[in-house]
């Protein structure tokens, strides 16, 4: 069948759902209906308006749009616009289910070691040293191990847990998870710091990784990563508490070790050693990283200097003016990206205040003040997805766009949390329904699932292999068209179309774990 430039959710909608389809006007033509109809006998069980969807530049313009929401019976279903006809989609309870645990196996095969690859004993950078560091998940498209990643990776998955354990209980999250945490616990320095990372010295070439061996080395401390150690381990140990209280301590006892390192240290930016060209993972403003280990220390400890010392970071930084060419110099931010941590800390704080309302440390003007916040950048997001073709919640299309998103979504579900405002939800859905089909090249974004899904991606294994990974999160387009591959073939297209399906393209097409966390995420609230 020709593939037509009718989008939908191509794994489709849960009843109650939101449900809308995305048509081109070149596919539209006359047209000023379409019709639901059914797979098994091609019965039209509804016929809607199409109307003209907001004209973005992100997506080019000119793209029509029309509702079914009202159709809940569950069943497999297909849009008609004209001669036109969309891929087949399901409307069911379960519909995410499949899609939901593909992207959690992809932690499992993503796991380093275990006797099988990178199994040598690492050199410290410039030091003489040698170090055994064993497990982890690799990072993305590469092998390397990174903290500010798995941090991210982590805390997203402990979220989601948090949140609802139930839709977990056919995966055993919080082993997968303790499988990083063990890796991360051996990245740790006797004096409390956090090495930045452990990889060879360069990016080895499309093998499987039992292939790589060259040298394995840890790069330098750093202050995001040490940081980013202490909240993340803080705030899993409590996860393991009540079934293995020796790994919970061990893990409260790490972060706690580091956060002391942490007090008696200025900041230590991580820029790669001129012989280290694997993934740099840098950033110029650490006072979220500190801010998120405080809070989580806070929160594992009831100590109250640890909240002292993070609101006055929380306080230092929202004095800050928003600087267009140094995006990390923003104001604060309630943030879920690897570099823009704040968000988990304040996450945090929320949770021990709604856990404990006689916490007389969490004042109700600190807590009315976050609120204020979290709904205030929701709401520019909000603002964002209804103004965009395709309910798209951001107006930057960079490096790992489909992550963004839904990390962008995250905040708005925390203020769906405070509010009750299905708008919040509705939107963040949206981010759902845009990564499975509804976007303007018409792919499913998760290897392995829908009718069109990225077939080549950049990650190293399913290259090698010639078998692709189920259940990675493509990074998506990039306006920027940073690899060769992109500037070639997607030059002066719209950004949302900036996408290639190729496993050059490291710019548009590799995965990474915390991509993959922050669709977890989403999707496990959402679903």
């Amino acid at each position: 069948m020709k593939e037509s430039e009718i989008f939908i959710n191509q794994i489709g909608y849960k009843p109650l759902d939101n449900k809308n389809v995305f048509v081109t006007n070149a596919a539209k033509g006359d047209a000023k209906e379409f019709t639901l109809c059914k797979k098994s006998d091609g019965q039209v069980v509804f016929t809607g308006a199409l109307t003209a969807a907001p004209d973005d530049e992100l997506s080019g313009g000119n793209y029509f749009t029309g509702d079914f929401s009202s159709i809940k019976t569950a069943g497999e279903y297909y849009v008609c616009v004209g001669q036109e006809r969309s891929f087949d989609f399901k409307i069911a309870d379960n519909v995410y289910d499949d899609v939901a645990l593909s992207t959690l196996k992809y932690f499992t095969d993503s796991r380093c070691g275990q006797g099988i690859c990178h199994t040598g004993i690492a050199e410290v950078y410039g030091t003489g040293e040698k170090k055994n560091v064993q497990g982890g998940w690799h990072d993305a498209g590469d092998y390397g191990r990174y903290i500010v990643a798995g941090t991210k990776t982590v805390m997203d998955m402990l979220l989601a847990y948090k949140k609802c354990p139930e839709k977990f209980a056919n995966f055993d999250l919080l082993g997968e998870v303790r499988f990083e945490l063990e890796w991360m616990l051996q990245m740790q320095r006797d004096d409390g710091a956090v090495y930045h990372k452990i990889s060879c010295y360069h990016f080895c070439a499309f093998i499987m990784p039992q292939d790589e061996k060259d040298q394995l080395v840890l790069a330098p401390v750093s202050t995001a990563a040490t940081a980013d150690f202490a909240g993340c381990l803080a705030y899993a140990s409590g996860f393991y508490k009540a079934d293995d209280p020796d790994f919970a301590k061990k893990l409260l006892d790490a972060a706690l070790k580091a956060q002391t390192y942490l007090f008696s240290h200025d900041d230590e930016f991580y820029i790669n050693p001129p012989e280290i060209t694997t993934g740099g993972y840098g950033d110029r403003d650490v006072r979220d990283e500190r801010y998120f280990a405080l809070c989580s220390l806070f929160a594992a400890t009831g100590d109250k200097n640890y909240l002292t010392q993070a609101l006055k970071f929380r306080e230092e930084k929202k004095k800050d003016k928003p600087d267009p060419k140094h995006p990390w110099n923003c104001g604060w931010q309630e943030g879920f990206g690897w570099p823009f941590v704040a968000g988990y800390g304040t996450e945090i704080l929320l949770e021990v205040a709604a856990e404990n309302e006689e916490n007389t440390a969490l004042s109700p003007d600190l807590i009315a003040e976050i609120h204020t916040c979290i709904i205030a950048q929701a709401e520019k997001i909000l603002e964002i997805s209804n103004s965009s073709a395709f309910k798209y919640c951001s107006k930057l299309v960079f490096w790992g766009s489909n992550g963004a998103i839904c990390d962008l979504a995250h905040i708005m579900l925390m203020a769906y949390d405070l509010t009750g405002r299905e708008d919040f939800f509705k939107a963040a859905k949206a981010q759902i329904d845009y990564i499975l089909g509804c976007n303007p090249v018409n792919y499913c974004y998760v290897t392995g699932a829908g009718s069109k899904p990225v077939v080549n991606p950049h990650h190293r294994p399913s290259g090698a292999s010639g078998r692709v990974y189920p259940g990675m999160l493509s990074g998506g387009p990039c306006a920027g068209l940073l690899d060769a591959y992109a500037k070639e073939h997607l030059t002066g297209l719209p950004a949302l179309k900036c996408f290639a399906d190729a496993q050059p393209s490291y710019s548009t097409n590799e995965v990474a774990i915390y991509w993959n966390s922050a669709f977890v995420y989403l999707l496990a609230r959402v679903r």
